[in-house]
């Protein structure tokens, strides 16, 4: 018997599995929408508040500290924002100015995003003539040049706190009935709401049982959303001299008033302009991550 001493061939060593390298992302974008959230927990004390929160009275008028720069300190205390021209506490203002802001916004949006997301529902649960009806008038309503109508009504009716309210919804409505007959016509395929169609379902119940109860995520997103929108439109308004009118006080006044001491007293200005900057971009930022975190 013969032994075979050919050497085999050694073995090639096994590959080096290297683990997928992870992206890393900024570990505080996942934590910043905790900061739109302050910003607007804040902005909502001081509306629920009022001027309990402001440190001097809104409406206590020192002709002697008129027009003070910010960090100005009188016998009245500290003007943290500085004066008016009636030497009044711009910062006391703002705070009083954050209630009927946002009375108006929320109620505005509440009554054009009920009044939408009907008319979106009747459109895409029913379809047919109230399905082009409807979105017929969406599309007149919003081909007019709505910032212009709304002036001109001002100027018939009036200029006040209620009509402003009533007039408002008309900015928002035609946008909410699209998404929400959007999103009806895809709830309206899905086994859910077919299964309940045929075991002899009305549409009452379809409707308040099956399709709002998932609507209710995008109607949060475009409620958050809408009142970004309000608040600007009330603000210009206010600005132009056809929304609300002194002694009322919103942010859209506040920048009214001072807009002629821009070029002497910038603050009047830049301070309430700031305030009305930090509450829309924070509603449109925490919308962002609503939506992201509803498509998950």
């Amino acid at each position: 018997m013969t032994m075979d001493h050919t050497l085999a061939p050694p073995a090639e060593p096994a590959p080096t599995v290297r683990a997928p390298r992870t992206r890393r992302g900024n570990p505080l974008r996942g934590r910043l929408w905790l900061l739109w959230v302050a910003v607007l927990g804040i902005i909502t004390i001081w509306a629920v508040t009022g001027s309990a929160l402001a440190p001097m009275d809104p409406y206590a008028q020192l002709p002697v500290a008129r027009l003070l720069p910010p960090l100005s300190r009188t016998d009245a205390g500290l003007h943290l924002l500085g004066t008016d021209a009636l030497g009044r506490d711009l910062f006391s203002q703002i705070v009083l100015g954050a209630r009927l802001t946002l009375l108006i916004g929320t109620a505005a949006t509440v009554i054009g995003l009920t009044f939408g997301a009907a008319v979106g529902v009747c459109a895409g649960y029913f379809g047919g003539w109230t399905d082009r009806v409807t979105m017929r008038l969406t599309e007149a309503q919003t081909a007019m040049p709505m910032f212009l109508f709304a002036i001109l009504l001002m100027a018939v009716v009036g200029p006040s706190v209620g009509n402003l309210i009533a007039l408002l919804p008309t900015f928002i409505w035609p946008t909410v009935a699209r998404v929400i007959r959007a999103e009806t016509l895809r709830l309206r395929a899905e086994p859910f709401v077919i299964g309940a169609i045929a075991l002899g379902a009305t549409s009452r119940q379809v409707v308040f049982w099956h399709l709002l109860p998932n609507l209710a995520p995008r109607l949060g997103v475009l409620f958050v959303i809408d009142i970004g929108q309000i608040v600007l439109a009330e603000a210009g308004l206010s600005f132009l001299g056809a929304g609300v009118q002194e002694p009322d006080l919103t942010w859209g006044v506040l920048i009214a008033e001072g807009r002629p001491y821009l070029a002497v007293a910038w603050w009047l200005t830049v301070m309430p302009g700031l305030a009305l900057a930090a509450a829309v971009l924070s509603v449109n930022m925490l919308s962002r991550e609503m939506e992201r975190r509803s498509q998950r």
